[in-house]
């Protein structure tokens, strides 16, 4: 196996080969320095040094699982890292909805160590490296992005998407599926995107007013299915009202899984006030009437509108 340093300074090269062959390849990159003048520039200090900071973050994730390690880091696996890579990617996404730029910084790290350490144990078994990681996703944003290193000249976001799928379409040895997101995705987060894939056969409502009709059709039949008390019937109806919501979502440009996450830390901060306002235990507030718990989430509702 070649050692970090071979590692280290391949990350570079190879990542450089990557462009050039991939350029010469296509035989497509605009030549005119005005339209492509990043393409011509002599790596910047900046990128110099996010080079060496990643040569040292790559030299510790090596040393964490070397003979002189860190046990937990050498027994980690693909799978048994999967966890923290999803805890990880849950953390980022609640530093950049609510967090500072301080703790969006301190994510992003979080989330990239889990990518070193995924390419080490990768690495550590002979599958691959983070130098085939690195020079894959370079081959594949070039590749994808004709209308930046090519001569292809998309106008819309629209255009840009329907290319995308084009060429993903191109790099596939064997066609996917039509619905190919992970399996273990949040639901709410899939039924968008299945709501995008079938948009792009044109097999969609035409605008938000149909899709809340929609909803209201869905909501009218739960409460047909609760009346049966079948349990079954219930769950299905419940699950067809919860995917017209996401379908809402998605035409009215709003991520159903962002739209609930906001709307779980909005009750959560609510009922944090109402415990605050009552000054009561658990117990103790478990014997409040229905009335005055009313009377102490409304009283809540106003403080926090006076935070704000």
């Amino acid at each position: 196996m070649p050692s970090y340093r071979d590692i280290v300074e391949k990350v570079a090269v190879h990542s450089t080969q990557s462009l050039q062959s991939e350029t010469s390849m296509k035989k497509n990159l605009d030549q005119d320095p005005t339209k492509n003048q990043h393409s011509h520039e002599a790596p910047s200090s900046e990128t110099v040094k996010a080079s060496e900071a990643f040569a040292v973050l790559l030299k510790i994730v090596a040393d964490l699982r070397g003979p002189r390690g860190c046990p937990w880091d050498k027994e980690q696996t693909h799978s048994s890292l999967t966890q923290y890579a999803i805890e990880e990617a849950y953390e980022l996404a609640e530093a950049i909805e609510n967090g500072t730029a301080q703790d969006i910084k301190e994510e992003l790290g979080d989330f990239l160590f889990q990518v070193v350490l995924n390419a080490q144990v990768a690495h550590d078994d002979d599958a691959f490296s983070i130098v085939d990681v690195i020079t894959t996703l370079n081959k594949k944003m070039i590749h994808r992005h004709p209308h930046v290193f090519g001569k292809t000249e998309e106008k819309t976001i629209k255009e840009v998407w329907l290319h995308w799928d084009q060429l993903k379409a191109q790099e596939q040895s064997k066609p996917k599926p039509v619905f190919s997101y992970p399996r273990n995705m949040p639901a709410l987060q899939a039924a968008h995107k299945i709501g995008v894939k079938t948009e792009g056969y044109k097999f969609d409502w035409s605008n938000s007013g149909q899709v809340f009709e929609k909803l209201r059709e869905e909501f009218h039949e739960l409460e047909e299915a609760l009346a049966t008390t079948q349990t079954d019937k219930i769950e299905e109806e419940l699950g067809d009202l919860l995917f017209s919501a996401a379908q809402l979502a998605r035409h009215l440009k709003l991520e159903p899984e962002q739209v609930l996450r906001k709307a779980n830390r909005k009750f959560e901060d609510r009922f944090n006030e109402v415990l605050k306002i009552s000054g009561l235990n658990k117990q103790s507030f478990r014997e409040l009437s229905p009335e005055k718990m009313e009377e102490f989430w409304k009283l809540a509702k106003i403080h926090l509108k006076k935070q704000t």
